[in-house]
């Protein structure tokens, strides 16, 4: 038994690709691609399938050049009701292993900390399990899954790229040794800027960062130098020690199955939550959503932005994108809770080069901050609310 080892990542890749192969077996083995727009100067494609990678077609390529250059081959748009019936299975069978998990958009990670006895520490036999579960529920067969010590140690390296297939080990004592050859192109949160500046610096994988001093990385890319730093040496990158979590609660008045009345809800709790970020200078990396169900049941999820949260419209468009991740179960919602589990100083410098609008919107919401500190937070309604 691999001791230590309790967090497994969860990812299918190509998902809407495999969900459409698998409710419509006509494309199977057949040259067509994926792209969630019929036409426009800007669209590309989002997937292929192998057939018609073999053509030359790759993911990205403009829809233009594709009709221009094989207009034999078919144009299919993604299902979102599958995507759905996905993410209802699985967070059904996540909820079978384990009562601490969470969703993501193509995926899961389920914390498996003292329940690895009950299947003796038979990490094949227990993969092989979830994969056919996962394959006889809705066709998904492609499915990369990661145990590992650390959680952000397991969702790297699930989309990495490197490992074996079935369930990958990553024991205890091997982090770095794993971590080494990582691009850091499977970093998701990293921000643009951080990007830039390690592409400067020659720094292309999570080796070269644990070979850079840890004052060097804070210096150039702050928050997010520390972050790598610590992932790149095989530990936790967001330590609950060090976070400074804000959140904010909503029960609602009645069990609710509206859909529309759950964005309402979290459109409420956006804006409270930007308020109380806004009061003690913080943005936030990352907003999770938890739902508790009327059945008792709880879910959560999360969202990084590849940008870093720091007003209103910007934290509701990810709640809202969480929201959705965790809409999979027939069963109203009884409560909400918003949270930023990360957050930072914000330095107070403004943007000379935003666009008027955004700078419009900093302006609103400053006065708006002023009415509710004097005449409290109520004086100013939420405009879903009144509409």
């Amino acid at each position: 038994m691999n001791e230590g080892i309790r967090h497994v990542a969860l990812w299918a890749p190509s998902l809407s690709r495999q969900l459409l192969e698998a409710a419509r077996p006509g494309l199977r083995g057949a040259a067509w691609v994926l792209s969630p727009q019929a036409g426009g100067v800007h669209a590309r494609l989002e997937d292929c399938s192998a057939a018609a990678r073999e053509l030359g077609i790759a993911p990205g390529m403009r829809l233009a050049e594709l009709r221009r250059r094989f207009p034999a081959v078919p144009v299919v748009a993604p299902d979102p009701r599958a995507l759905g019936s996905f993410r209802r299975i699985l967070s059904a069978l996540c909820e079978a292993r384990t009562p601490v998990w969470e969703l993501g958009a193509d995926g899961a990670t389920l914390d498996l900390s003292g329940a690895v006895h009950l299947f003796g520490g038979d990490w094949d036999a227990w993969a092989v399990q979830l994969r056919d579960d996962l394959a006889r529920s809705c066709g998904v067969r492609e499915v990369r899954l990661v145990a590992a010590p650390v959680r952000g140690v397991a969702e790297i390296l699930v989309r990495s790229g490197i490992g074996e297939p079935g369930i990958d080990l990553c024991v205890p004592g091997s982090e770095k040794d794993r971590l080494e050859q990582v691009s850091l192109e499977s970093v998701p949160w990293l921000s643009r800027k951080s990007r830039e500046s390690l592409e400067r610096f020659g720094m292309r994988s999570l080796g070269d960062v644990r070979r850079q001093p840890r004052a060097f990385l804070r210096l150039h890319l702050a928050a997010d130098g520390d972050r790598l730093a610590a992932l790149a040496m095989g530990l936790d990158p967001d330590p609950t020690k060090r976070v400074r979590s804000q959140s904010e609660e909503l029960v609602l008045p009645r069990d609710e199955n509206d859909r529309e009345v759950l964005r309402s809800s979290v459109h409420q709790l956006a804006d409270r939550l930007a308020f109380a970020l806004r009061e003690r200078s913080l943005g936030a990396h990352e907003i999770s959503l938890r739902i508790s169900w009327s059945d008792g049941q709880e879910t959560s999820s999360h969202v990084r932005p590849p940008l870093p949260v720091e007003g209103f419209l910007s934290l509701r468009e990810a709640a809202w994108k969480v929201l959705e991740q965790l809409d999979v179960r027939r069963v109203a919602v009884r409560a909400l809770r918003l949270s930023a589990p990360r957050t930072f100083t914000l330095t107070g410098q403004e943007d000379l080069f935003a666009a008027p609008e955004v700078v419009r919107q900093r302006l609103l919401g400053s006065a708006l901050d002023r009415v509710r500190r004097s005449q409290g937070f109520a004086a100013v309604g939420n405009a879903l609310e009144l509409a």
